[in-house]
């Protein structure tokens, strides 16, 4: 796919309020850059500010946006991937006032012909130009996908 890709809904095996995701911005066999701008009104912000732990669900997005970017590629169906936990999980903020832009970057370092995953991860403050000024949180995402075809995500 051509980027910028702003139907970043269609890659994603999520509905509605629960895509965070705005944009990719660049992509290849092995990594991701993307954009979410964060609003007031989004389902995880709380009292105007965005909590720390939901730090987790956009970096886990980012992975599912490079698979789901990767299948469409090869002609295949968005499939579902499961996040099974993380190591080194950093989170360096306790809550974000909104709205604010983020960007999320993931490596794979680790993936399997099984479906098993290991992805290094960040996630970035940006200044209004979506220039990286503060890393707020990193990890090591640990993912699993099933390769049969029996589980699938289909936006369309």
């Amino acid at each position: 796919m051509q980027t910028p890709i702003y139907e970043v809904a269609s890659l994603l095996p999520h509905s509605g309020k629960m895509v965070l995701l705005d944009e990719i911005v660049s992509y290849d066999a092995h990594s991701l850059t993307a954009y979410a701008c964060v609003k007031p009104e989004q389902i995880l912000v709380s009292e105007g500010c965005l909590p720390s732990w939901a730090a987790m669900e956009i970096m886990a997005q980012g992975v599912a946006a490079w698979a789901g970017v990767l299948s469409r590629d090869a002609g295949e169906p968005v499939r579902l991937g499961f996040l099974l936990g993380t190591r080194k999980l950093q989170l360096y903020f306790s809550a974000l006032p909104v709205p604010a832009i983020l960007q999320i970057k993931i490596q794979a370092s680790l993936q399997d012909a099984n479906g098993f995953g290991v992805f290094d991860s960040q996630l970035w403050l940006c200044e209004e130009n979506r220039k990286p000024t503060m890393l707020l949180a990193e990890a090591a995402l640990n993912v699993y996908s099933p390769t049969e075809n029996t589980i699938t995500h289909d936006n369309e």
